[in-house]
């Protein structure tokens, strides 16, 4: 990783000691940040970069995408600002100052970018409830069918699985959920290819009786979020993986997702935070991931329109 900045560099008084040291720590482990125009929150789709480096002039930060595509900001746009570090949602406002650098991600990767003002406003917030668009106004439950593929059986524990006939799907199957291969390929030293074939892996799964079910509650271009019934927090591992399918205005939906956060809710219904690993981000021309932005921009413009009216 190259050298940044301390944060008693950085020269933005009047920051929060504990909310700067968090934002310093998500600029160290280079995580993303989302962006959009000042005032246009819930309206705009959020570009997306990476946190790059903090100096004495501001913030750097990867180039911005929505869905693959390059989104440009002219110098001296304002905008707000949507970074999730340690389990704390961060915003702040800020100042396009300079555009079009390349900047070290690491010691073999350039990339392009762009620079911020010093953050202004640095507060903890709700990104979701800014760019996620609820869809469970309009009435209609949309049922999700899930699919654990991390899950592998302990070697000290050979016959936790077993093939039993489960009737009742309702309340979340972990035991069932354990595979004793991984249905993702790895390499002779037991690291994961780099890129695996989720469709192939996708289509293996479906064959079988969903490990969960849940519906659908809210949804961006990038990620969902979704009632699991019959799971706590507690039995969720941040970052695995699992198989997804649902559908939406009459269309079938299939991804590959990847746990990010959950929220217990009652009665083993857990709310869970997913983030779609495939199809990629890169590919804008994934029809799940256009159908996604489309319904998720066209619920945003209704809920506006009736907040106006109210």
């Amino acid at each position: 990783m190259f050298s940044k900045k301390s944060k008693a560099d950085t020269g933005s008084g009047g920051i929060d000691p504990e909310l700067r040291e968090l934002l310093q720590g998500a600029v160290d482990r280079n995580t993303t940040i989302g962006i959009v125009r000042l005032g246009n929150s819930g309206q705009d789709p959020l570009a997306q970069g990476r946190l790059l480096e903090w100096t004495d002039k501001g913030l750097v930060i990867e180039e911005l995408q929505i869905i693959g595509r390059s989104v440009r900001f002219s110098m001296g746009t304002r905008v707000e600002a949507y970074v999730k570090y340690r389990d704390t949602t961060l915003m702040f406002e800020a100042e396009v100052t300079h555009i079009s650098d390349l900047s070290k991600l690491n010691d073999r990767c350039v990339v392009r970018s762009l620079r911020l003002s010093h953050p202004r406003l640095l507060r903890k917030g709700d990104r979701r409830s800014a760019f996620r668009s609820s869809i469970t106004a309009n009435g209609k439950e949309i049922p999700v069918r899930m699919w654990f593929l991390d899950r592998l059986i302990e070697e000290d524990h050979p016959g936790v699985h077993d093939d039993r006939e489960h009737h009742q799907i309702y309340f979340t199957d972990l035991l069932r959920a354990r595979r004793r291969e991984s249905l993702i390929a790895r390499d002779e030293d037991g690291n994961e290819v780099k890129a695996p074939d989720w469709a192939a892996i996708h289509k293996d799964v479906q064959v079988e009786k969903p490990h969960a079910i849940g519906r659908l509650v809210d949804l961006t271009a990038n990620g969902i979020g979704v009632l699991m019934y019959g799971i706590a927090k507690m039995q969720l591992n941040r970052f695995e993986r699992m198989a997804i399918e649902f559908e939406l205005e009459g269309e079938p939906i299939e991804l590959i997702v990847e746990v990010r956060h959950g929220v217990d809710v009652h009665d083993s219904v857990c709310r869970v935070g997913f983030l779609i690993v495939h199809p990629h981000i890169s590919n804008a021309h994934a029809p799940q991931r256009r159908l996604l932005e489309q319904v998720a921009m066209r619920v945003q413009r209704d809920q506006l329109r009736q907040r106006r009216i109210a």
